[in-house]
C-alpha cells in the first residue's frame, strides 16, 4: 500500500499526540493541511506566518504538547522566525513544519528558494531535513520529543516540495510510538538537606514563584508549602495564580521591600534574569542566600 508525503507527516503527528495546527496554505504545504484535517489535526487557517507561529506556541505553553505552525517556503519561513524565537526563548514546545524548494531544484533559484535549515538553527532546538520519506515517522517523533524535554523549546523541520505528493510503500517507513513523556528529575537528597536547613535558619526568607512553576502545574504542593511555612512569597508576571495574590503572605504590593531585606531567596522555576534585577544589590542583600528549584 503506498502512502504520500503529506499523508506520512499528517499521520506521524497525529501519532505523536498533536492536536493542533495553524498556518498559512500555499506552495508546497497545501497537501499537509488538508491530510492533517484528515486524520483529525484541527487545522486553524491564519492570515500571517507569526501570528500562526505564536498560536501554536500558546498551545504548545498551556498544554505541554507542541502546536505546529505550517509555513511556505521563503517569505512564509521568515515570517516565523519571530515565533519560533520567542517560543525557544520563553521555553514553550512548538514545532514548525516548512516547504521549501524540490530537491533537484536547489541553488538553481527555484521559487522563494531559502536557506532555511540553516537560518532554523539559530532559533530552534532542532532544525533538520529529511533525508527520505520513510524517515519521515522517526524525524517527527525525534522533533516531539527535541520540543518537550530539558528545557522546551521550538523545532524546525524542513519539508521539500517533491516530498508532499510523493509516495512511497508503507512497508518501507519507519514507523515509531509516541514519544514517552518528560522524564521527572530531583535533586541529591544531600542538597535538599542543606537548602532545608538554609530556609529553616533564615530570619526573612522570601519565596520567589516563576513561570516554571505554573509550567509544571505545582501549585498544590506550592500552596502547601507557603500554608505549612508561612513563607512570604512574590510571583513573577507569568506566574501569577499559582498562589493566589489574596493570600496573606503574598507581599506583591512591597516588593521592593521584600526583595531588599529577604536573607534567603528561594527560586521556584525562576531565574535572577532582569525581571528579578539579576538578584544584584541594590535590589537584593549583598549577602542574600539563593535556593533555586
Amino acid at each position: 500500500e503506498a502512502v504520500s508525503g503529506a499523508q506520512l507527516i499528517a499521520e506521524s503527528l497525529k501519532a505523536q499526540n498533536i492536536e493542533y495546527m495553524f498556518g498559512i496554505v500555499g506552495i508546497p504545504v497545501t497537501e499537509i493541511a488538508i491530510a492533517a484535517q484528515a486524520v483529525g489535526i484541527k487545522y486553524v487557517g491564519m492570515r500571517n506566518e507569526q501570528a500562526a507561529c505564536y498560536a501554536a506556541s500558546a498551545v504548545g505553553y498551556l498544554t505541554g504538547r507542541p502546536g505546529v505552525c505550517l509555513v511556505v517556503s521563503g517569505p512564509g519561513f521568515l515570517h516565523a522566525l519571530g515565533g519560533m524565537a520567542n517560543a525557544t526563548m520563553n521555553c514553550w514546545p512548538l514545532i514548525v513544519i516548512g516547504g521549501s524548494s524540490d530537491r533537484n531544484q536547489e541553488t538553481m533559484g527555484a521559487f522563494q528558494e531559502f536557506p532555511q535549515v540553516e537560518a532554523g538553527r539559530l532559533y530552534n532546538k532542532l532544525s533538520v531535513r529529511p533525508s527520505s520519506l520513510e524517515v519521515i515517522p522517526a524525524v517527527i517523533e525525534k522533533a516531539v520529543r527535541t520540543s518537550i524535554y530539558g528545557r522546551p523549546g521550538s523545532c524546525y523541520i524542513d519539508i521539500p516540495g517533491d516530498f508532499v505528493n510523493l509516495q512511497v510503500n508503507k512497508s518501507s517507513v519507519k514507523y515509531v510510538q509516541c514519544c514517552l513523556p518528560p522524564p521527572i528529575s530531583t535533586a541529591e537528597l544531600s542538597a535538599v538537606s542543606k537548602a532545608a536547613s538554609i530556609i529553616a535558619h533564615s530570619k526573612q526568607p522570601l519565596l520567589i514563584i516563576g513561570k516554571g512553576a505554573a509550567y509544571s502545574h505545582a501549585e498544590n504542593n506550592i500552596r502547601k508549602l507557603v500554608d505549612l511555612c508561612g513563607l512570604p512569597f512574590l510571583p513573577t508576571p507569568m506566574a501569577k495564580g499559582v498562589v493566589p495574590d489574596n493570600h496573606p503572605n503574598c507581599v506583591a504590593a512591597a516588593r521592593s521591600t521584600a526583595l531588599q531585606h529577604a536573607d534567603v531567596i528561594i527560586l521556584l522555576g525562576a531565574r535572577l534574569n532582569w525581571i528579578l534585577h539579576f538578584g544584584l544589590p541594590p535590589r537584593f542583600r549583598q549577602d542574600v542566600k539563593v535556593v533555586q528549584v
